[in-house]
């Protein structure tokens, strides 16, 4: 008989945590049995994972996801590495409290400057010190190598696929990338950092 003399461990090896939630489920409330309910759990899943594991990878430097996350956004927006607080709340999904306590620790570390907005006086601007620049490159590159091993077992065509079908979700439920940043002129940049000297 096919499967014959397997053990459960093999019976099981195509099956996920979710399979097992899924399956008791569909038995004890058939109703809620629907692919999108099971793509939520399957979403959250990998979404616990990730940031277990990112985490732990941060560990050294002693840094929260949130101010990864903050260095990460700023170290990718390009030379010379600052954001309006509003560009951050947009991109990261942080309250203005939440953003504020991040901002707060990481000028502490001396990883990031603030400086008023010589438009705006009620506004500022957000940017990298040397020291943050170098440690978002370094946390990202630790962060890369991690994913590497995480994902030792699944192909590119695999994980392409994954993105792929993951980005049309995210795009069916509204989640759309936001407007561009506004960039700070060189004369505003100059005049902000000549008022800080002053």
């Amino acid at each position: 008989m096919a499967g014959a003399g397997r053990t459960s461990g093999e019976a099981r090896a195509g099956r996920d945590l979710v399979d097992g939630t899924t399956t008791a489920w569909r038995r004890e409330m058939p109703e809620v049995d629907r692919v999108d309910v099971e793509l939520t759990r399957r979403a959250a899943r990998l979404g616990v994972l990730l940031q277990d594991r990112l985490a732990a990878c941060l560990e050294p430097w002693g840094m929260t996801r949130a101010d990864y996350n903050v260095l990460n956004v700023l170290r990718a927006a390009g030379a010379p590495y600052e954001l309006r607080p509003t560009d951050l709340r947009s991109r990261l999904l942080l309250s203005s409290g939440g953003i504020s306590n991040v901002l707060n620790r990481l000028a502490r570390s001396g990883l990031i400057a603030r400086e008023r907005d010589a438009r705006d006086g009620r506004g500022s601007w957000v940017r990298l010190t040397q020291d943050g620049v170098e440690t978002a490159e370094a946390t990202m590159r630790a962060w890369v190598a991690d994913q590497e091993v995480l994902y030792r077992n699944v192909t590119e065509s695999q994980a392409r696929a994954a993105s792929d079908a993951l980005r049309q979700v995210l795009l069916a439920i509204g989640d759309r990338e936001p407007a561009e940043p506004h960039a700070r002129s060189k004369r505003e940049s100059l005049g902000d950092a000549g008022a800080a000297s002053a």
